[in-house]
């Protein structure tokens, strides 16, 4: 069996993939509350990939600021 039968299965798979590996941190990360994390989940399912990769890039942004603690800007 070759793999161009596959063609279109595996970026779905891919996105699919990714969705699921971002639901997942957004659930369980401490960062947001449950409520934030209900509307979060509902962006990622709802504007796939493109809903993804917005919570992903929110969600590394704060965990590093929790990490790093405030840090004051002048």
């Amino acid at each position: 069996m070759e793999l161009s039968g596959y063609g279109p299965a595996i970026p779905l798979f891919l996105a699919l993939a990714f969705q699921g590996w971002v639901t997942y941190r957004v659930a369980r990360t401490r960062v947001f509350e449950r409520p934030q994390k209900l509307n979060q989940a509902k962006l990622i399912w709802l504007l796939p990939v493109l809903g993804a990769v917005m919570v992903f890039s929110v969600l590394h942004q704060e965990e590093r600021a929790e990490q790093n603690g405030p840090q004051l800007r002048l």
